[in-house]
C-alpha cells in the first residue's frame, strides 16, 4: 500500500483550516509524507465533496470557508480520538447504517470503524420500530467496538453513549438535555436522539457491539408524524439564541466525547460514567410504568446498576432489577 493511501483527505483539511491563508503543497507533501502527486489527488477529491478551496501554482491551497461540508473529510478533520472514526464510511443514502456495520464487522472492520449516512430508508429504533432519518434532518450514525467484556455488561455501552451524546450537544442547547432509561436522549420531555446497542457474542465473549446514534438535528415539528409531535424534537428547537452548529462538528464532537467516557470506563471502571449518567437521568426517583411483553406494572425508578439494569421498587414495595423492556415516565 502506498503511503498516500494511508493519509485521508481530512488530513489535508486540518492542515487547510489551521491556517488563514495559503499553505504550499510542498509543506504539505512534507507534513504528511507523502507526495505532491498525493498532495493535488487529496485536494481535488477535497473540491468534489464540496470544499471551496482555491489553488495557486505560486502560493499553494487555501481553504475559503471554513464551514464543513457533511461527510468523511469534514468530520475527521475535526476529530481528536485516537481510535473512534479514523476509519469512517459515509453514504448519501443507506436502509440502516447499523446493517451496513454489521456486514462490516463480520468481515473483520476494526475497532472504532465508524458507518454514517446522510439518509436512512429505514431507519430502526428498539423493538424494531421504524426510526425516521430524512435527508439533511439528523446525525445517523453507527460505531464500532470490540470491547473485552462479558456479554452481560454490554447494556453499560448503550449508558455510556448516552453520556456522550449529552455532552457533545449541552453546550448548544438552552436547556439541559435528560437521559431515560435505556436509551433515549430528551430535551424538555421530548425524544431527540435514540441509542440501539446490538451485540455478537458467544457465552462469555463479546465479539463486537454496534452503538446506533440517531440525533434529529434539524427537523421542524411539522417533520414528525401527528402521532409523534408531541413526544419528539430536535435540537434545532432548542438551541441558544437560534444558532445551530453544523452536523459535521456535532457528529465529531459526539465521537470525540464517546472515545472519552469509553475509555474511561474500561480503563477505571465504571463509578466516573454511572455517576454522570445518575446526574443526567430523566428517569431515576420518578414513577414509571414498565412494559414487558404483555405485563404492565408501575414502579418507582430508584438506580442503574454497573451493568446497566434499572432497579425499581413497585407498589407493593417489593424490588425489582429490570435489563430490557420499554417504561414510561410519569409525565409522559
Amino acid at each position: 500500500m502506498k503511503r498516500g493511501d494511508l493519509v485521508s483527505s481530512g488530513d489535508i483539511l486540518s492542515l487547510l483550516a489551521a491556517r488563514d491563508g495559503y499553505v504550499s503543497g510542498a509543506l504539505l507533501s512534507r507534513e504528511l509524507n507523502i507526495s505532491r502527486t498525493a498532495v493535488w489527488k487529496k485536494i481535488a477529491a477535497l473540491k468534489r465533496d464540496g470544499y471551496s478551496i482555491d489553488a495557486s501554482t505560486r502560493k499553494g491551497y487555501r481553504l475559503l470557508s471554513h464551514e464543513a461540508c457533511y461527510g468523511k473529510p469534514g468530520i475527521q478533520s475535526l476529530l481528536r480520538t485516537g481510535f473512534l472514526g479514523r476509519e469512517m464510511r459515509f453514504y448519501e443514502s443507506v436502509e440502516s447504517t447499523n446493517n451496513v456495520l454489521k456486514g462490516l464487522a463480520n468481515a473483520g472492520a476494526v475497532h472504532g470503524t465508524v458507518v454514517i449516512a446522510n439518509e436512512q430508508t429505514r431507519g430502526r429504533g428498539r423493538l424494531g420500530r421504524e426510526w425516521n432519518s430524512a435527508a439533511g434532518r439528523g446525525i445517523w450514525m453507527s460505531v464500532l467496538l470490540r470491547p473485552e467484556l462479558h456479554p452481560a455488561n454490554v447494556q453499560a455501552i448503550t449508558l455510556a453513549v448516552a453520556v456522550a451524546v449529552c455532552r457533545a450537544i449541552e453546550p448548544f442547547l438552552s436547556e439541559e438535555p435528560g437521559i431515560k432509561w435505556p436509551n433515549d436522549i430528551l430535551i424538555g420531555g421530548r425524544k431527540v436522539c435514540g441509542i440501539l446497542t446490538e451485540l455478537s457474542a458467544e457465552a462469555e465473549r463479546v465479539s463486537w457491539v454496534i452503538a446506533g446514534i440517531g440525533l434529529n438535528t434539524h427537523s421542524a415539528p411539522e417533520d414528525f408524524p401527528p402521532d409523534l409531535r408531541n413526544k419528539a424534537t430536535s435540537l434545532r428547537q432548542h438551541i441558544k439564541k437560534g444558532v445551530l452548529p453544523d452536523r459535521t462538528r456535532l457528529a465529531a464532537e459526539i465521537l470525540n466525547q464517546l472515545e472519552q467516557v469509553y475509555e474511561d470506563y474500561l480503563r477505571n471502571g465504571p463509578d466516573s460514567m454511572l455517576m454522570e449518567w445518575r446526574q443526567r437521568s430523566a428517569t431515576l426517583g420518578r414513577m414509571v410504568e414498565v412494559v414487558r411483553g404483555t405485563e404492565k406494572v408501575r414502579a418507582l425508578a430508584l438506580d442503574i446498576g454497573e451493568d446497566g439494569r434499572l432497579k425499581i421498587q413497585l407498589e407493593d414495595g417489593s424490588i425489582r432489577e429490570i435489563f430490557s423492556g420499554e417504561i414510561s415516565l410519569s409525565y409522559e
